[in-house]
């Protein structure tokens, strides 16, 4: 019997171990716990089969130190659905690294958030491009830089405003600090790079952002899309 057979079974044992004839269950929890000790396995094993996890196929930027914006693009799509995240890379056939978002969590909820993911990017690279179009190219390219990376973070702001919280399960949050620490411990966290400090401008790029973000929307169907993100440059 592979795995993922004898999970499935032991957690079908486990659920009939609730059953309100005590004597059904006591035989269900029994054969349960005999193939957990002939497998090795725990309760928290099994837990943590139910925890799945969906990439992207890339991300707004493929900057080596992640924006901030990004990191709250990551928290609005943990908010909504109710899943934890973490970011690697990919390699283009040409050995090009693409940065990438993984989610993990119950149920179908990685994928939903992975096409969430998708879609907002989009929208946000969108917002990006329409406001840059609005700001004068005679101010110098570190400058612009700036400012649309601050508008980028009111925008998230926004969206992270609007957004209704899934509300998390104590059972499923520590099922998903189970699943990241026995599976990815290697991890380590980074410092966000906010954006750059410029004379004037910014204050009105954030609000600007903010206010655009407010009016993100997530209208498409579920379905899984496989169409990356666009990038933002700089």
């Amino acid at each position: 019997m592979n795995k993922e057979k004898y999970l499935a079974k032991i957690k079908k044992l486990l659920a009939l171990g609730k059953s309100t004839n005590s004597h059904e269950a006591a035989l269900a929890l029994a054969r349960a716990r005999k193939l957990m000790a002939e497998y090795h396995v725990t309760e928290l094993d099994v837990g943590i089969s139910d925890i799945s996890e969906a990439s992207s196929q890339g991300a707004p930027s493929d900057a080596q130190s992640m924006p901030a914006y990004m990191v709250g693009l990551i928290q609005v799509i943990q908010k909504a659905f109710g899943v934890q995240s973490y970011a690697s890379w990919r390699y283009t056939p040409r050995g090009i690294p693409k940065r990438i978002v993984t989610f993990y969590g119950p149920e179908e909820r990685p994928q939903i958030a992975v096409y969430a993911w998708t879609v907002l990017s989009r929208q946000l690279v969108r917002a990006r491009s329409e406001y840059l179009s609005g700001v004068r190219r005679s101010i110098k390219s570190e400058t612009r830089i700036a400012r649309a990376d601050k508008f980028c973070e009111g925008w998230v702001a926004g969206v992270y405003e609007v957004v209704q919280r899934f509300v998390v399960t104590e059972s499923e949050q520590t099922l998903m600090q189970a699943f990241i620490n026995k599976y990815k411990s290697e991890m380590k966290t980074t410092t966000p790079r906010e954006a750059k400090q410029t004379r004037g401008g910014q204050g009105d790029a954030g609000h600007s952002g903010y206010l655009a973000g407010k009016n993100a929307t997530l209208n498409h169907a579920v379905n899984g899309s496989g169409q990356s993100p666009l990038q933002i440059e700089g």
